[in-house]
């Protein structure tokens, strides 16, 4: 049952990533009125006929959350059933239904009702939070008894850890909000410069385009504090190191992303690989959040 267990983690994992990289597409290419303000039926079908190419998007989006949130619930069903003596898995598995859960609700309510772009931004943000947890369960199925996924470091290391959880999460809200604005060019196609200046006029596209612009950069620099302070002081922490390893690539690989956003002029797999990376680095810094917060396996 381990191995059967292990594999259905691996895929609905995967899965979770499907449902973000649909998402990502459904805003991209604005379909998300592709069924008008009818749900859960398609202008009041189940399968329109006829349909438009934004109407074959959001159908599409729309069945393989459904498909995703019945796997979600089975996966914590049976991760809690499984080792109902470990907290974190408790807590992963409802945080993964609970989000997904959310996250479908805010999606439906943003067709039936519009929903300001703050309100929208979230949106992205919540099923973040659903595949990290789906995925943390994925990754904890294949640790050791006597070998478990632990980090012991200084409260203050650990401290710091978690605010830039935490902050990747705002950084990530205003790279939502970034899209769901339309600011995605507004600072045109300079890089790194804006609109042919380190500081632009404010406009309202170019301040949020720069505000992200911004975290994002503090970001970059936290996670490489971060990585040169593991690999100084906790060298013996093997997967503490390898964890901000992967972050500190991936952030370099964020950073690439976007600029490249910006310089191909919106271009859809440029963009697509945006939200690809995000997700795995957001999955690699809950990691090791969870692996400093862990203290023993009871």
């Amino acid at each position: 049952m381990k191995k059967a267990y292990q594999i259905y983690s691996i895929i609905t994992s995967f899965g979770m990533l499907l449902v973000l990289l649909m998402g990502a597409i459904v805003t991209k290419t604005d379909s998300g009125d592709g069924c008008g303000n009818s749900w859960p039926l398609c202008y009041g079908q189940l399968l329109p006929t006829q349909p438009k190419l934004e109407t074959i998007i959001e159908v599409s989006h729309r069945a393989v959350s459904a498909w995703l949130g019945i796997l979600v619930i089975i996966l914590a069903i049976w991760a809690w059933r499984r080792e109902p003596h470990k907290k974190e898995i408790k807590i992963l598995a409802f945080i993964s239904v609970f989000f997904i859960v959310l996250q479908g609700l805010l999606g439906a309510a943003a067709v039936i009702w519009s929903q300001s772009s703050l309100i929208l931004a979230s949106h992205f943000g919540f099923s973040l939070v659903s595949f990290a947890s789906v995925l943390m369960l994925a990754i904890l199925s294949f640790e050791d008894w006597d070998k478990p996924y632990i980090a012991t470091v200084s409260r203050s290391f650990k401290k710091n850890i978690y605010w830039l959880f935490i902050y990747m999460y705002l950084v990530v809200y205003t790279g939502a909000l970034v899209r769901h604005t339309g600011s995605a060019m507004g600072c045109s196609d300079d890089f790194p410069l804006c609109n042919g200046s380190l500081i632009p006029e404010f406009t309202k596209q170019a301040s949020i385009h720069y505000l992200h612009r911004t975290a994002a950069f503090i970001l970059f620099i936290w996670i490489l504090y971060s990585w040169y302070h593991a690999r100084k002081h906790y060298r013996d922490q093997k997967v503490l190191n390898k964890g901000f390893q992967f972050a500190l690539l991936f952030i370099f690989l964020q950073a690439a992303s976007g600029s490249l956003i910006v310089i191909s002029n919106l271009n859809l797999f440029v963009a697509l690989s945006h939200g690809l990376i995000i997700s795995f680095l957001f999955g690699t810094l809950s990691f090791i959040a969870l692996i400093v917060y862990r203290k023993k396996i009871t």
